[in-house]
Formats: structure tokens, sequence, C-alpha cells
């Protein structure tokens, strides 16, 4: 049964179901605890004693949003699947929709990074930190109506420690676990089997946390089988219909009119949007296109060059769409070019190393990019994390070279080409739409010490299965990053021969095992980043990636018609975070819409770089 809200009394036309929200609601149970659960365990009348919770925090919203309307934004791939967990499922939508769908139990102040409610109302650690446990808020439904329980949590766990949802970090880090046990409806608890710091936060915020009678009798098998393309009902305030689903084309998701925690404070301004459109586009022109007829509303803008000049058209000028950088503390992660280590020529250190002298980074960003990034030298850049002695990386054709013969690569055939026991120098490189534009110069720069490089171009879905896979011998990549580095999941040699994890370079390094088993268990923070710091040594020196440059900010173009808070974006994530915080703002839509029609019209751009984090970092 499926029952829609949010239009009028009369019947409904199909532009009135266009920008609808609706409710899924199946099961009408009222809101509050089950009055056959005492308050001792965690119904109505709990206290909390010997518990912790937080009721003074900050957010980064306008409590004065206004709901309604629609967002469309443009993403570049459309995912290979809608599951949120299993084999392919680290894609770009499911990051960039993040908590719309599938709620944690706990979430963190934007401003001081204390712990928060969500769908947990209070948590408490023992004194060997090493059993947790959590008092789901008994108002808390599924968008089915059905209350959410101790039971969604055990069978969330149960299926993510299932091997055959191919996502070999998950069945890790869950079995670093006992399993959990269900202390009453609301109350559960998890014991971690070692002192490792990381447990609790990892729990707490970072396991999304799935329907138990959607999962509960589903191997992992069934349950890849089941979900590829079909949408498991979450917590959250959003939902995905199958009629919204064009396949390869776009997603539309729509806000869930009965919503339990709409009225929580840690709510208060957000999730404003009736329905949220994702256009899946490659095409940088037809995205530009989209945008100045205004069937995009919010473009991300990638390149250097083309933020400086493809985006001054009239439209910009009169402050009818804004360009904004926006710069906050959103770790930066990784970019460059992936190695396949596992390999040959790539298993020998020599050859990567040769390969990182032949890519003129700092050309290309002078040439190509305008200086617009940063030189990354670091697997943590711009954070407390990176190495500041790591050496920086610059051309050297002739150091190129020389590495390449110590490898026992000496002799050229008549193309120029490196020979070795009869075997030319050949390799590809698996790449994304416009990366190669640096590419084709990194193709004639080893051309002078005699590999062959051909280039493949991928789409972004085909391009993260061959990474997932280690398909490729080298492959453009770019990873986001996180306030809580992990480096044994992208770094851990026990993922190294495995698909389908991050670790797709196959680095494997025992020195480097050994300080994550480290870092995992050292709860001082200064020790922590002193022993990051070394992994960042070791990984410089192993030459798993080529890495290229990142920028501190996110550029964006949109439709001067939306709300905002000052800050535009959270202070340590990235684009998703608008679809939390912006709303159609009623008077800047209507002058919108007056400028577009009349192009006398200027609208007020604002400055093009926000700063607000970086001069609030007081606050913190």
């Amino acid at each position: 049964m499926l029952l829609f809200s949010g239009c009028s009394r009369k019947e409904s036309s199909v532009s009135d179901y266009d920008n609808a929200p609706v409710s899924l609601k199946v099961f009408d149970i009222p809101l509050g605890a089950d009055s056959s659960v005492s308050p001792e365990s965690g119904g109505k009348g709990f206290k909390g004693e010997g518990w912790e919770t937080n009721n003074n925090y900050n957010s980064s919203a306008n409590p004065g949003a206004v709901k309604g309307g629609n967002i469309n934004i443009s993403l570049p791939d459309f995912p290979v699947t809608l599951r949120p967990y299993g084999k392919d499922a680290n894609n770009g939508f499911n990051a960039f929709t993040g908590k719309l769908f599938y709620e944690t139990l706990l979430d963190k102040d934007p401003v001081t990074s204390e712990f928060v409610p969500s769908l947990a109302t209070h948590w408490k650690v023992s004194d060997d930190k090493m059993t947790f446990y959590f008092r789901i808020n008994p108002d808390a439904r599924w968008a089915d109506g059905k209350p959410v329980t101790s039971d969604d949590f055990i069978a969330t766990w149960k299926l993510l420690i299932d091997k055959d949802i191919l996502e070999p970090y998950l069945n890790e880090l869950m079995s670093s676990y006992e399993e959990p046990v269900a202390d009453s409806k609301y109350i559960f608890s998890i014991k971690s089997k070692n002192a490792d710091w990381r447990l609790f936060d990892a729990i707490a915020t970072d396991i999304k946390i799935l329907p138990s009678h959607y999962i509960n009798n589903l191997s992992g098998k069934g349950y890849l089988e089941k979900y590829q393309y079909s949408f498991i009902p979450g917590s959250g305030p959003y939902a995905l219909l199958d009629k919204d689903i064009v396949k390869g084309q776009s997603l539309k998701i729509r806000r869930i009119t009965d919503y339990w925690g709409e009225k929580l404070k840690f709510n208060t301004g957000k999730n404003n949007f009736n329905v949220i459109n994702f256009i899946f586009l490659n095409d940088e022109l037809l995205k530009l296109e989209k945008l100045k007829k205004g069937e995009i509303d919010v473009l991300r803008v990638n390149r250097a060059s083309e933020w400086n000049t493809a985006y001054n058209f009239d439209k910009i000028k009169r402050g009818i769409i804004l360009k904004k950088r926006v710069f906050n503390e959103y770790p930066a992660g990784i970019s460059g070019i992936c190695i396949n280590t596992k390999i040959k020529p790539f298993d020998d250190a020599r050859v990567r190393k040769a390969l990182a002298y032949a890519f003129d980074r700092k050309k290309l960003n002078e040439k190509l990019f305008d200086n617009a990034y940063t030189l990354m030298n670091s697997y943590f850049p711009g954070s407390v994390y990176e190495n500041s002695s790591n050496p920086h990386i610059g051309c050297n054709l002739d150091s190129s070279a020389m590495l390449l013969s110590s490898a026992g690569w000496t002799e050229k055939n008549q193309d120029g080409y490196l020979v070795k026991n009869g075997k030319v120098f050949e390799t590809d490189i698996i790449y994304n739409h416009g990366e190669d534009i640096y590419l084709t110069i990194f193709q004639e720069d080893l051309k002078k010490v005699g590999i062959k490089l051909n280039l493949t171009k991928l789409d972004g879905a085909a391009s993260t299965q061959a990474g997932n896979e280690k398909g490729f011998s080298l492959i453009t990549a770019a990873w986001s990053g996180s306030q809580i580095p992990n480096p044994e999941n992208m770094y851990g040699s026990k993922l190294a021969d495995l698909k389908n994890n991050a670790n797709w370079s196959g680095i494997n390094d025992k020195k480097i095992d050994e300080l994550c088993v480290s870092y995992n268990n050292t709860f001082n923070f200064n020790d922590r980043i002193s022993i990051v710091r070394n992994i960042d040594s070791l990984l410089c020196e192993y030459v798993g990636y080529i890495l290229t440059w990142y920028a501190p900010y996110h550029r964006i173009v949109f439709q001067n018609k939306f709300g905002y808070p000052e800050s535009i974006l959270d202070r340590e994530t990235g684009m998703e975070s608008l679809l939390h915080l912006w709303y159609i703002a009623p008077d800047k839509s209507e002058m919108y819409n007056k400028a577009v029609k009349d192009e006398s019209i200027f609208l007020e751009p604002g400055e093009t770089d926000s700063r607000y984090w970086q001069q609030n970092k007081e606050k913190k």
C-alpha cells in the first residue's frame, strides 16, 4: 500500500505528482514507546542515569527554512546499484544521498564534532572501553511505519558480516565485534573483540541501520540479487520509488511527509525539498547548456579552466546564476593515478617511482589549471596527519630513465620503446571523461623515457568496477577523505588481493600493517597523529599512486533562487550537505523568475569565495 500526501484534495495531475512528497506508511503505529517496555528497559519514563546524551548542540541549518519545491542536481554517473551495502555500493549516488535514506545511531555536531542523538537518544561505554550500549528512540519509525528496534541493528550487523555481500572491509570491520545482544526492544549492546578507539565511532556514526523486516531472512547473495535496483525503505527523511527510476538517466527521490524525526532539534531547518532530482550526465557542454536553461539547478565544476572561461556568461554576470568557491574543512582524500602493484612490471617500486618522475604535475597545474590546485605530497593531504617531511616529487625524466635502467629496462627498439626479455614496455591507463587533457601530455613524456601508454576512456561506473575488481594496470582515481583516517581500509595488506575494497593498488607492506594495528589500539590523539604520519611516509615510499593535486574548496554554480545558511555547506562535508541545508527562498525565487524574463534586472551575486568555516575556526 502506498499513500501520497502533499497534494490538494482534488484529483492529482501528473504535474502535481512531479513535485509531491510521499508517505510510505503501511503500519499506523503512533509515535511513542511500547507500553509493555519498562522505563529501566528504555521505555517511557527512561531517565538515562549513567548514560550519555547531548541536548546542547549546534546546527548549520537555517531554522526559518521553508519546506517545498524541488531541486535538480547533476551527477556524472548513474549508480551501478542502489543497495546501501555490498558489491559496487561505493558509488557517487550513495555517497551523495548519505543519510537521506538511512540513519545512523548518532550524528556529530558540525562545529564541535561531539556526538549528538540520531536514531539513538542515549549511549554509554563500559569502563574497559570494549562494550557499547545504545538506547533507540522509541519514536523512531521506518518509512512504512514500523518502529525501529534493537532487532534492526542486529539484522544489519548480521548482513554486514556475511561475506557473500562482497564487501570485504565491512566484513572485516564487523568481525571486530561479538554478535550484538538485544537487552530490550530499545536497548542493545555490542562488544568489541579488541580495545580499538575507532570501534565506538564506527558503530555509532558510520553504520546506517536497515529494517530487519526487509533483510532478516536474506543471505548475502539473496540481498545482492533482490536489492540491486530495488529500494529498501529507511528511517530517513527521503524515499525512492520504482516509478522514479529512469535507468541510466535520472533518479528522483521524495521527501517523506510523516518522517518520524521531522520536529526534532537536529532536523530543524533541514530536509526541505519535496523532490530532489538527480540527473546523470558526463557531457560537460550538455550540463552547461541545461544549467543555462534552468533545467539543472546545481553543478559541481571540476575543472579550473572551465571555471575561469565557460562560467562567465550573461546569466552569471547578471546574478541569475551564482558562482561560489566554498572553503571548508572537508577532508581532501587522495587523487592521482593508481598503480596496480600486483602485476608486472609495477610490482617493482623502482618502476612505480619512474612513472612518478615522468609526471610533470607542476607544469600541468600551471599550464592547464592556472595554478588552481595544491600539489599533493601526502596520502592525508591538508590535514594534521600529513607528514611534512615527505618528498615533493617533481618531473625529472633523467631520474625516471635511471630508475627504469636499474630495474632492467636498458634496451630500446627502433621505435624508441624499452624492451625487456623480448617484451615492449607497453601499458594502459583507464580514465574518465575530460582527463585526457593532461594524460596525453603524460603519454608524450612517458614516450621520451621509452614507455608506451595507451589511453582507455570509460564512464565512471565502468571505471569504478574496474578498480573494485583490480582489472587495470593504471587507473585515475579520486577518493573522498575522512576526518578520522582509516589507513587499514585503504592500504592494509588483508585487502591487497581481494576485490571490492578501497585498496585498489594492492599495497602490501608489513610495516604499514604494524602501524595500522598500533593506530587502532592507541587512544591518545597526538600519538595517533604521529603514527599516521609514519604511515604516510611509508606510503610515499611505496608509490601505490602517482599523486596529483587537490582543491581546498568546492566550486559550485547554481540558480539564484535558494536560501542557505551563511556557511553554504557544512564544515566537514562536501556538496551533499546542500541537500539537507538548502531550500527554495520565496523572495529570492520571485526575483529570480522576474530576472529570467527581464534582461534589464540584475541580482546581487555576493562574494564568490565563502570562507565561513575558516573565519570561525575558534568555535571548534
